[in-house]
C-alpha cells in the first residue's frame, strides 16, 4: 500500500509555494508556455538532476481538472528558453483558473520524483490543502476547489535525454481554507501538532509566547490580494477578517512599464523576470532596477502599513500582527523604516521565510487531526 504524503500548496499569482512533509519547500514561479507539438531531442544531454528540477520544468499534464492534456515549459525555464510565457491575471478567480491546478500538479511531481530520482513510473499519493483569497472565498467555491484536486492525475516530466518520467499522482482529500488563515496554523503549531513558541519583548524581558487561546492578526501580503485575518488560536474570524484588492502585482507591472519605456533594448516581460533581477543582488541590472521602484514601493508601503495600523486600532490593546508573504519579502525594509517613524513597532513581527509561511500552515494543517477527521467524515475512510 502506497505511503500518503502530506502537502500543503499555496498557488499564488506570483509563484507555488509548495511544502511536502519531510522535504525542502518547493517554489516554482507562475509562468507557463505551453509546446505547440512534439519537441525533438537529440539524446545528447543528460538527466536533469534532482535538484534542478524546479529550474528545468518541461512536462505535459492530464487531468479531469483540466480542459486539455497539454505539454508545457514551467518557471525559470520560460525564461532561460526565452518563451512567450502566460501569467495569471491579476485579478484571476484562482477557484477556476487552470493555473493554480498546473502549478500543484506540477510540484507534487517534482516532489514525487525527488524521493525517486530512478524510477522512471511513480505513483504517489497525498492529502492535500489549498487556500483562496478573503475577498473570493465562499463555501461553494472552496467545496469546488477542494474536489477539483481530488482523485487521479498524471504529470509526465521530460528530460532532454530523452528520458519520461510518468508521475501518477492520486490525491485522497483536499481541504480549500482561507488565505492568511491558513498561515495561523504554522504560527501555533508545527507539522506534529506541537504548541510553537514565539520570542516576544515583555517588560523589557524577552520571553517565550504562544498563541493556541490568544488573539492575534496575519497580515499576509500577496501578489494580487492582500489578507488582513484575525483568528483566535487557529480560529478564523470571518467577522473581523477583511481582504484587500492590492498586493505587489500591480505595483510591480507600473515599475515594468516604466523601465521598458526608458530601456526599450533591455525590456522585462514578465513578473518572473523581474523577480530573477530584483532578487539577484549579482545581476548586472539589479541596482538599476530596484532604484527605479524604489519610489513605487515606498508608496505602496506606506498604504499596506495604514491598512496594518488601522486594523490593529480597530482590534484594541496592541494586539501581535504577525506580517509575512511574498510582499513582505519585497516591502519589509520600507515598511519597518515606516513604522519605525510613527513609533509603531510595538507587537508587529515579520517571520522569516515570509514566502513559505502560508504554504508551511497549510501542511501543518494537512498533517492535523481535524484534517483527518474531515477526511474520515467526507470520506469514511483515512
Amino acid at each position: 500500500m502506497s505511503k500518503t504524503r502530506k502537502a500543503g500548496a499555496d498557488a499564488g499569482n506570483n509563484s507555488l509555494k509548495l511544502c511536502v512533509k519531510g522535504q525542502e519547500p518547493i517554489l516554482i514561479p507562475s509562468i507557463y508556455s505551453i509546446v505547440p507539438g512534439l519537441t525533438p531531442s537529440f539524446f545528447e544531454e543528460a538527466d536533469i538532476a534532482p535538484s534542478e528540477l524546479e529550474k528545468n520544468i518541461d512536462v505535459t499534464i492530464s487531468s479531469v481538472a483540466l480542459n486539455e492534456k497539454r505539454r508545457y515549459i514551467i518557471g525559470e525555464k520560460v525564461i532561460t528558453d526565452k518563451l512567450s510565457g502566460s501569467e495569471m491575471e491579476s485579478k484571476s478567480d484562482k477557484s477556476t483558473d487552470e493555473l493554480p491546478v498546473i502549478m500543484t500538479l506540477t510540484g507534487l511531481a517534482i516532489s514525487a520524483m525527488k524521493e525517486n530520482p530512478e524510477l522512471d513510473r511513480i505513483d504517489a499519493n497525498f492529502d492535500l490543502s489549498v487556500a483562496l483569497p478573503v475577498l473570493t472565498i465562499t463555501p461553494e467555491n472552496a467545496k469546488h476547489n477542494a474536489e477539483r484536486f481530488m482523485g487521479t492525475h498524471t504529470v509526465t516530466f521530460h528530460h532532454p535525454s530523452g528520458r519520461n518520467v510518468v508521475v501518477t499522482i492520486k490525491i485522497e482529500y483536499c481541504k480549500c481554507l482561507v488565505e492568511g488563515g491558513s498561515g495561523s496554523w504554522g504560527i501555533v503549531y508545527d507539522e506534529k501538532g506541537q504548541v510553537v513558541k514565539h520570542k516576544v519583548e515583555l517588560n523589557d524581558n524577552i520571553v517565550d509566547v504562544d498563541f493556541v487561546n490568544k488573539m492575534f492578526l496575519s497580515f499576509d501580503i500577496g501578489a494580487g490580494t492582500t489578507e488582513s485575518v484575525v483568528s483566535k488560536g487557529v480560529v478564523f474570524n470571518p467577522r473581523l477578517s477583511e481582504g484587500l484588492h492590492y498586493g505587489v502585482k500591480e505595483s510591480i507591472l507600473n515599475v515594468i512599464k516604466i523601465w521598458n519605456r526608458n530601456n526599450p533594448r533591455q525590456t522585462i516581460d514578465n513578473i518572473t523576470e523581474f523577480n530573477e533581477i530584483y532578487f539577484n543582488s549579482e545581476h548586472p541590472r539589479h541596482n538599476r532596477l530596484r532604484d527605479a521602484a524604489e519610489n513605487a514601493f515606498y508608496q505602496l508601503a506606506n498604504r499596506l502599513v495604514t491598512a496594518l495600523l488601522n486594523k490593529i486600532d480597530e482590534l484594541k490593546d496592541d494586539p501581535y500582527a504577525f506580517v509575512y508573504g511574498g510582499g513582505a519579502a519585497l516591502l519589509k525594509d520600507s515598511m519597518l523604516k515606516i513604522l519605525k517613524e510613527k513609533k509603531r513597532l510595538t507587537n508587529v513581527v515579520f517571520l522569516k521565510d515570509p514566502i513559505f509561511v502560508n504554504a508551511r500552515g497549510l501542511l501543518v494543517y494537512t498533517c492535523s487531526a481535524r484534517f483527518e477527521e474531515m477526511k474520515l467524515k467526507q470520506l469514511g475512510v483515512v
